[in-house]
């Protein structure tokens, strides 16, 4: 959905990303990150864009090749609320994706950004292929919700 006037895209490839933090270098196979090398598409955004805004259809996964990306959200009264930083190599987007709900929040470019994209069905159809990448897939879900998790109990402990 990326939302802005002048978008470029490149296509860097992902078997030679220096990202060690990057989702796909960690989680997927050689064999795999060549397949998802050729259905990705990246493209470089500019601070402000949105990669994707609140109450939108999710078509895609998104992985931060380089940047800042901003997760947020407004409150009833139209402020807003930094839910978290996407950071470069992690995967933002697919809460909604997955729960096939339209996005919960905006995805907001922090600062000039590589952002790459892969199509649900393209994503769904790694997981298709390989149930063990859909188990590691369920654990790396499963780390997020406790950093999260913990994020929100340091939270509560301030206001405390």
């Amino acid at each position: 959905m990326f939302t802005s006037k002048s978008i470029t895209t490149v296509n860097p490839n992902c078997q030679n990303c220096k990202n060690i933090n990057c989702f796909v270098k960690n989680h997927f196979s050689i064999e795999q990150i060549k397949y998802l090398n050729n259905l990705k598409k990246t493209e470089i955004l500019k601070k402000n864009d949105f990669v994707y805004k609140k109450g939108s259809k999710p078509k895609s996964v998104y992985m931060l090749y380089d940047g800042c990306v901003e997760i947020i959200n407004k409150n009833p009264k139209g402020n807003k609320k930094d839910i978290y930083f996407a950071e470069p190599g992690e995967l933002f987007g697919y809460r909604s994706l997955f729960a096939e709900e339209v996005h919960n929040t905006s995805a907001k470019v922090y600062e000039n950004s590589k952002v790459c994209k892969l199509l649900k069905d393209d994503f769904f159809d790694l997981f298709v292929k390989d149930k063990k990448l859909a188990i590691r897939f369920m654990k790396f879900l499963s780390i997020q919700l406790k950093r999260r998790q913990k994020k929100l109990e340091q939270s509560i402990d301030r206001k405390k």
